[in-house]
């Protein structure tokens, strides 16, 4: 198993880090602080990472994928609601997923798929067991619910054939694998592995490399991990904090990985003996990450290649 030690590589520390995604389009890497609604756009060559603008908006930012259109912008996750976010940082609302009524849930993480459409879940906000889902919107059929009894609905990838999506539940610790048609429907759950919290830490954020490898972030295990198809670990990359919770690959040499991690929840002594909790993270990982999903408001052919 090959071992890996990340460094931080910002200064700059935030409450709950999440939402990590390279851009190889605009060469930017993106990622958000979810509580302060605040979603960071940066060049990045390996540990060398400089923030070129922030977006400030109101309420829990958990989620964003890039409009194919670049120019057009992003759609966010922002606390219920679904919103296009234009490079001048307006917004307009999309979709409410979890409807009006719910003061008890959030959306939290999402991406877009290999067709184009946005897929996101949401959480209790007290983690109440069974009471979330996972969604899937697209302006030309609304917003559809895949997936139910979820607890709270993290990490989401597809493999490089587009024949399997990988998704995450990190209220029992599990994920699961869903086989994919043509049109990027689900069948045939399965469960891909299921961790003890106590020692393994909590499944979280994940990227796919384009071998068709799983990075999974673990919150509260100190380290991200890598999967084959198979389920069998590869890889490990150890941090100095406890929290990572999410990862993508890319930068200019299209190898780094970078983490957020979070401070969510420590404790005082805790905070004070990981210092970098809160903080970016990267590591040459000596693989490259698939072309990040974008959100296509006109959808492809089921036989269409998608085009990043």
């Amino acid at each position: 198993m090959q071992e890996f030690v990340a460094k931080p590589c910002t200064t700059d520390q935030y409450y709950l880090g999440e939402c990590c995604r390279w851009d190889e389009v605009r060469g930017e890497l993106y990622w958000v602080d979810i509580m302060s609604g605040r979603f960071f756009r940066a060049t990045a060559d390996g540990s060398d990472v400089r923030v070129l603008r922030t977006y400030e908006l109101s309420g829990e930012l958990s989620a964003l994928a890039p409009l194919t259109e670049r120019h057009d912008g992003w759609i966010v996750a922002l606390g219920t609601s679904l919103v296009i976010l234009d490079e001048t940082g307006a917004i307009s609302e999309v979709a409410r997923p979890e409807g009006d009524d719910a003061s008890e849930l959030r959306l939290n993480d999402g991406a877009a798929d290999p067709w184009g459409r946005f897929v996101v879940g949401s959480m209790a906000t007290g983690t109440q067991e069974g009471q979330a889902s996972l969604y899937r919107y697209h302006e030309s059929t609304g917003t559809r619910r895949l997936y139910g009894d979820v607890t709270i609905s993290n990490g989401v990838g597809w493999s490089p054939d587009r024949r399997r999506m990988y998704y995450v539940d990190s209220g029992p610790g599990t994920i699961h694998t869903f086989d994919l048609d043509d049109n990027g429907d689900l069948s045939h759950r399965q469960l891909f592995a299921q961790f003890d919290q106590g020692s393994d830490g909590t499944p979280d954020g994940l990227c796919v490399d384009v071998k068709g490898n799983l990075w999974v972030a673990f919150w509260g295990g100190y380290e991200v991990r890598q999967f084959s198809p198979a389920g069998v670990q590869l890889a490990r990359v150890s941090l100095t904090t406890a929290q990572p919770s999410s990862c993508a690959i890319g930068g200019a040499n299209g190898t780094t990985l970078y983490i957020t991690t979070a401070q969510e929840d420590m404790a005082p002594e805790a905070l004070a003996a990981q210092r970098d909790a809160g903080r970016l993270f990267c590591v040459d990982v000596q693989v490259g990450g698939q072309p990040i999903g974008t959100y296509r408001p006109t959808l492809l052919p089921a036989t269409e290649t998608p085009l990043h």
